[in-house]
């Protein structure tokens, strides 16, 4: 009976993903529908997905349609542009009046400012229910330094509170805006500076971190895997290796692991490490890599009890046949097999933002993304998502406690994301229309019909490759090898199981 509800559960919400997912295609396209209708213009076809209809009906002389090919959609506009490649022949084979530049504009305008519109719609709904917000979420101060991190070798330290990177201020580790991660990542150049708050420190200390991009140790090992693991894959953001300062309590202790060995238990607090103390109970993995299975003296708070443990990590079990540099790591390197979870994790407050700065945010950050694509930084094309990994994202939000909050946070980012993607200069784009419209409107002519539909064709086929890229590393994402179990053997002269006399 539960492998029952388990499959209604993901088929329900896998459908809640496509409602959503194409709620937010239907509102761009129904700008471009109701701008044409009010501007005099033919409408042939207004069809949600791509490829043949799998399903249409014809209603006041226009087609409406869902495509067979889960991607997009398109109001098919004869008057503006050839478009045959994608939405196939006029139909109708009468002549058709020209329109004017501005009505093209118009037209093509819609389409992102209905995304725009919704975004905002969007916005205001975030600011009406919240949007969660963890107070874990929101440090910047530095608990965590990887000894094989650029930051190891830099003059940044434990309880740093991180205020800016190259000038742009920080407000938290993870995310993508005003975060350690994003910003590092979508640094162009080799140093990175970051301005920090120091204890003892009259005014904010600067610090450089070398970190050459595609150079750092994640990099070489990508350099060093399969191909079919970086066709699949998707290759590393740049990182400085460190991580925020986060009150972590034991979640999970292995079976027959040093850690139930030592005597941790769930619910357990690492306060200190060979008696340093430490800002981020994680830190207990790297220095069981690094120590080779050296015996760590933990010091542990248990409710109102302080505890003094020996925890020595030893190398897990090989559970898995995957050969990669990450499987093979994992399965060669000394394991405490602890896991961690926040503490508090209940403690939740929905943070209720100005939807106009909340969509200006959104706006900024897209921009940003758009810019670190084309600039020398370790962003690239790679790391965009298409309507896979898109809903894949819809469909994990789904399955948080405050799903519902979440996703009306996500679908502003994704529909100003859209417009502002829409509205890029490149044919097939509504921004290209409108540059043609306006180049038209200068030159007092329209484009070569001929010359421009093979413009359109080499755009769609290079955008349609586009979507074949990033689909491919969208669904290497959903794999991604499968999960590395972590299991211990039992240890040497432990009774195995016993079983009853009759």
């Amino acid at each position: 009976m539960s492998e029952v509800l388990t499959v209604l559960r993901f088929a329900g919400t896998l459908l809640l993903v496509l409602l959503v997912f194409n709620f937010v295609i239907l509102v761009h396209e129904w700008g471009h529908f109701l701008a044409a209708r009010w501007r005099g213009l033919k409408v042939e076809k207004f069809q949600i997905w791509m490829g043949k209809p799998i399903w249409k009906r014809t209603i006041n002389g226009v087609q409406y349609g869902l495509g067979c090919v889960p991607m997009g959609g398109f109001v098919s506009l004869p008057q503006m542009a050839p478009m045959e490649a994608i939405e196939g022949k006029n139909e109708g084979g009468e002549p058709l009046p020209p329109i004017k530049p501005l009505d093209k504009i118009i037209v093509a305008f819609a389409g992102p400012l209905f995304s725009a519109l919704l975004a905002l719609f969007f916005a205001c709904l975030v600011s009406f229910f919240g949007k969660p917000t963890h107070p874990a979420m929101l440090t910047t101060t530095i608990g965590r330094i990887i000894p094989e991190g650029a930051a190891a070798k830099s003059e940044l330290r434990l309880g740093d509170r991180i205020l800016r990177i190259d000038g742009k201020p920080i407000t938290t580790f993870f995310g993508p805006s005003g975060s350690v991660q994003w910003a590092v990542a979508s640094s162009d150049k080799n140093t990175v500076e970051f301005e920090v708050e120091r204890a003892g420190a009259p005014n904010p200390v600067k610090v450089i971190v070398d970190a050459p991009i595609g150079q750092g140790e994640a990099d070489l090992k990508w350099k060093e895997e399969s191909f079919w693991t970086r066709l699949w894959g998707r290759p590393p953001f740049r990182m400085v290796g460190v991580g925020p300062a986060r009150d972590y309590r034991v979640e999970e202790v292995k079976p027959n692991s040093p850690a139930e060995l030592a005597g941790l238990k769930k619910g357990d607090q690492i306060v200190t490490i060979d008696r340093q103390p430490i800002l981020d109970a994680t830190v207990i993995w790297d220095l069981a890599k690094k120590g080779g299975g050296k015996p760590m003296a933990l010091e542990v708070k248990r409710g109102t009890e302080t505890l003094a443990l020996t925890l020595t990590p030893v190398i897990p079990q090989r559970t898995s046949p995957r050969t990669d540099k990450s499987a093979e790591e994992f399965f060669s390197k000394p394991n405490t097999g602890l896991s961690f979870m926040i503490a508090n994790p209940d403690d939740i407050t929905l943070d209720k933002p100005n939807p106009f700065k909340l969509l200006y945010t959104m706006a900024a950050t897209s921009l940003a993304n758009l810019r670190a694509l084309v600039s020398p930084s370790s962003v690239s094309v790679a790391h965009m998502s298409g309507p896979v990994g898109i809903m894949n994202v819809y469909y994990n939000i789904l399955q948080d406690k405050y799903a519902w909050n979440m996703v009306l946070y996500f679908s502003v980012m994704l529909n100003i994301g859209l417009a502002i993607f829409n509205l890029l200069p490149l044919p097939v784009l509504d921004g290209g229309h409108i540059t043609m419209a306006i180049l038209e409107q200068i030159r007092g002519k329209a484009a070569n019909l001929k010359i421009m539909e093979y413009i359109q064709l080499g755009c769609v086929l290079v955008l349609l490759s586009f979507v074949g890229f990033v689909t491919l590393k969208d669904v290497g994402g959903l794999t991604d090898g499968g999960d590395l179990e972590l299991k211990f053997a039992p240890p040497a002269g432990a009774l195995g199981p016993v079983t009853p006399g009759n």
